[in-house]
């Protein structure tokens, strides 16, 4: 997936309070919820995703307003966060939040053949867990992430092939074929797989 490790470096405290900042916070943390990844654009944009308090505003009062604690989040992924917090992120074999300014996700989860994910330390696996990171949903984004991948591979190969190619019959058919593959792919992404059902967790899920 697209997960990236964010530069807490970069980020700059501004005056005001924290829901003043959320353009900010989403473009800090590339438009993507730091936690499962996906863009904020299928969701309709900013507006429906959520500033994270990495550290639960409720327990730690003086980081409301610090912007290095503050992460964009989708809806799902923040609510079931919620205010939970069971350790500092100091060891990723304790059960624990991985503070995204640290680590960069796509080192912590194995992708499985199934497109579901598996946690290489303690602290991932519970993030699978409590954030639900193998709901239907996202099983479905990176299934659709991995073949577009895939088929920008194979067009690329052909369209070199087509060049090289000296049957105008066999180059004609094949341009056909990768037509009929881009409409096959865009159809695709027109689906919605964000059904009310795919959100919730099922009962060995809950924490």
């Amino acid at each position: 997936m697209n997960w990236k490790q964010i530069d807490r470096n970069k980020r700059v405290q501004n005056k005001g309070v924290y829901n003043q900042w959320k353009q900010q916070v989403s473009d800090d943390c590339g438009n993507r919820c730091v936690y499962c990844s996906i863009h904020e654009m299928p969701w309709g944009g900013i507006d429906h995703y959520h500033i994270d308090h990495f550290r639960p505003q409720s327990i730690f009062t003086d980081l409301v307003n610090t912007i290095t604690n503050l992460y964009h989040a989708c809806p799902v992924c923040n609510k079931f966060k919620s205010k939970d917090w069971k350790n500092e992120p100091d060891d990723l074999n304790s059960i624990c939040y991985p503070d995204p300014s640290d680590h960069n996700f796509t080192d912590l989860f194995e992708i499985q053949s199934n497109f579901t994910l598996e946690g290489k330390y303690t602290a991932s696996k519970y993030l699978i867990n409590r954030l639900y990171l193998n709901r239907p949903q996202l099983v479905y984004e990176r299934r659709e992430d991995f073949l577009n991948r895939r088929y920008k591979i194979l067009i690329q190969e052909t369209e070199k092939l087509i060049l090289e190619c000296e049957d105008i019959g066999l180059k004609n058919e094949t341009i056909k074929t990768i037509i009929r593959i881009s409409i096959f792919m865009q159809t695709r992404s027109d689906v919605t797989p964000y059904k009310l059902e795919e959100i919730k967790k099922p009962k060995k899920y809950k924490s």
